[in-house]
């Protein structure tokens, strides 16, 4: 009785603040909390109001968590001392800590959650959400291949999926992220294009302001992996999908600019900022608007194309931008641009021989992504090219590592900047 009404207050008529009711929720499920300190479901369904107060909020760009945030693991840590094994407690606490400077306290819930709940594929899948932050690509990509041969079981049974599709596009785009930053750049392009795929017609066209980003993921992952071929013989997707047409128009600029007709990439930034202007206010890509996600990737574009015009520092600068914005884009896994800027930065600035200023892009691309094979290259480049030799072979070994199963050879830490 008392957890319902604690939710009859979550649902209570709609008020002018949206934000009264999760409220009202969670101050009475608090109060749940502190009459009943020995369940840990109450301590769960706690913990998840105080966060839902945030969401993709949860810490704040200082590295600080937001009040709630703190409050709810305290919760969550007295709930996983009551049981260890509980599904949503350790559910939580990954996604408590997935954004956080150092995620490493959420080790452990991310090992739990492997061997629980085995028939579910998001429990399969959020293991991921913290492997993703620690660098553990291998990991990630069997956490999501298990839950994508059950999405597949269960499509087989029944076609009465509804919106648990975007669950399920959210295993492929897991994946994909992290092979593309373990070099496996055709596993994540295949992956992208079956996410896709496995959208039928109709609920693609019903949800177009959110397919939206899928549409444009294939592309993406065309320019991951430097298929400047391949980006321009892409065919433009429909009319409903403007930011996946815009996305394309960029990555048509970046493919030209990589090749090097620095006119035919400006024939395309030109497009690009047309359809730019007709993404609506409303069109998303996880946690951010698709307009956010089309301003970083104009930033990439306007800086690889000044770089292959020789304007270094013009390009760099605008490159920069592109960062400031990406920083500032809310916590989503994965990003909503799939290409991080730091390593076309890097690249721009290794191949005018800026090793120092290269490194610092790259130690700084690893603490938000550690051990991501791409800046790794990056990063040993840039030392040996300073004459830190020893210190060089250490990130060799991490990158060989990283990279063993790879489908791609990389020459720089982005192959919109082609290394000698």
């Amino acid at each position: 009785r008392e957890l319902i009404a604690a939710l009859e207050r979550r649902h209570a008529p709609a008020r002018p603040d949206a934000q009264a009711p999760e409220r009202a929720y969670a101050l009475a499920m608090q109060d749940l909390w502190r009459r009943h300190p020995d369940d840990a479901d109450i301590a769960a369904l706690t913990a998840a109001a105080l966060m839902l107060r945030r969401p993709a909020d949860l810490w704040r760009r200082d590295g600080r968590p937001q009040p709630e945030t703190a409050e709810a693991i305290a919760i969550l840590d007295a709930a996983l001392a009551i049981a260890p094994d509980h599904p949503f407690a350790n559910h939580l606490y990954i996604h408590a800590y997935e954004a956080a400077p150092d995620p490493s306290p959420a080790d452990a819930a991310a090992e739990r959650m492997r061997g629980l709940q085995s028939d579910m594929s998001h429990s399969l899948h959020m293991p991921s959400h913290i492997d993703v932050r620690r660098g553990r690509w291998d990991q990630a990509i069997i956490a999501n291949d298990k839950a994508i041969a059950l999405d597949r079981a269960y499509r087989a049974r029944t076609s009465e999926i509804g919106a648990f599709r975007f669950y399920m596009a959210h295993n492929n785009q897991m994946l994909a992220f992290a092979a593309m930053m373990s070099g496996r750049c055709q596993r994540a392009i295949s992956e992208l294009r079956t996410l896709v795929a496995d959208l039928p017609e109709r609920f693609r066209d019903d949800h177009a302001l959110y397919v939206d980003g899928y549409i444009a993921g294939p592309i993406e992952a065309l320019v991951r992996a430097g298929e400047w071929r391949a980006v321009l013989a892409e065919p433009e997707p429909k009319a409903r999908f403007p930011l996946a047409r815009a996305i394309r128009l960029a990555a048509r600029g970046i493919a030209h600019a990589a090749l090097g007709d620095v006119a035919a990439a400006r024939r395309e930034q030109t497009a690009f900022r047309a359809a730019q202007a007709l993404i609506p206010a409303d069109g998303e890509v996880g946690a951010n608007s698709a307009r956010a996600i089309a301003a970083v990737a104009e930033r990439m574009l306007a800086g690889e194309i000044l770089i292959a015009d020789g304007r270094i520092d013009a390009g760099a600068d605008l490159l920069r931008h592109g960062i400031a914005l990406e920083d500032a884009l809310r916590y989503d896994e994965p990003p909503g641009w799939l290409v991080p800027l730091r390593h076309g930065l890097g690249a721009a600035l290794m191949k005018h021989g800026r090793a120092a200023q290269a490194e610092a892009v790259y130690r700084a691309d690893l603490a938000r992504w550690p051990d991501n094979g791409w800046s790794l290259y990056g990063l040993a480049a840039s030392l040996r090219a300073q004459g830190q030799e020893h210190e060089a072979a250490e990130v060799d070994a991490r990158f060989a590592r990283v990279w063993q199963d790879a489908d791609i050879q990389i020459t720089s830490s982005c192959l919109c900047v082609p290394g000698e």
